[in-house]
């Protein structure tokens, strides 16, 4: 064999290799990119798998078997007066992703509010999503971009929004999507979320509670910043002497409506 026939050949095997390998790391990547995309975060590992935690001592949260909402565990958050992390008064979890600016994405997740929850004159935050401040900004005071708030009575939920690409104060538009007077206690609560985070018009919330659809709004949802906001469910901000006490389960994050929907 000629030493040009041997040098073709190898020729040959490069050209179809390399699309191989190509096409082998596409693949790769949008396996990555869409395991990135979706969580799936239900306490079923019997432990706070995936999360970060801002909890303080053992009772700021504990996994249990009762309730759940669904499977074998769920997770319990209390909060006392006093309960400082050094980051606020909070006994929460959160996720570490931040979401995609500009594009759709689902989330889904269930809450149980007690029945001896306390009157509260202040509405506690039970779940939020929270900006990623900017290099420079420095003001993680900076209210949620979108938050759950209860007092003993009422659900509200609301939304910050804002242009200015330098924030340095809490200087974000409020708008409230909705509020519920006599939200049921001691059940479970499914909150299904379609978000497309957006300072600008073309942002939009889509709420379902119960399997009801309460939230329609287009327009901006969260402030000018380089990074999407991260997910944080538990409890914060408690003004008062007496024990704050949450549940939450089964929180997933999707590409798709079926995605965190789907048993």
């Amino acid at each position: 064999m000629s030493a040009v026939t041997r040098s073709t050949r190898r020729r040959v095997r490069a050209v179809l290799v390399i699309p191989c390998l190509i096409l082998v790391g596409l693949a790769i990547a949008v396996a990555l990119n869409h395991a990135r995309q979706s969580a799936r975060l239900d306490f079923e590992s019997g432990r706070f798998s995936g999360w970060r935690l801002k909890l303080l001592a053992p009772h700021s949260g504990r996994i249990v078997t009762n309730p759940v909402r669904r499977g074998r565990y769920a997770a319990r958050f209390e909060l006392r007066a006093g309960d400082d992390t050094g980051d606020g008064v909070r006994a929460e979890l959160k996720e570490g992703y931040n979401a995609p600016l500009g594009r759709e994405i689902w989330y889904s997740f269930s809450t149980l509010v007690p029945r001896d929850f306390p009157i509260a004159d202040s509405r506690t935050v039970i779940t939020q999503w929270h900006a990623e401040e900017d290099p420079g900004e420095a003001i993680a005071a900076r209210s949620p971009v979108l938050a759950h708030r209860y007092d003993g009575r009422s659900l509200v939920i609301d939304i910050r929004y804002s242009s200015t690409k330098t924030q340095q104060a809490n200087d974000g538009m409020a708008r409230i999507l909705y509020e519920q007077e006599g939200f049921a206690r001691g059940v479970w609560h499914d909150f299904l979320y379609r978000i497309r985070w957006s300072d600008k018009p073309d942002g939009l919330v889509e709420c379902w509670l119960d399997g009801l659809r309460v939230i329609n709004y287009s327009g901006p949802v969260g402030y000018n910043d380089a990074r999407g906001p991260y997910f944080k469910f538990g409890l914060y901000h408690h003004i008062g002497d007496r024990p704050l006490v949450v549940y939450h389960d089964e929180y997933r994050r999707g590409s798709t409506r079926e995605s965190v929907t789907a048993q």
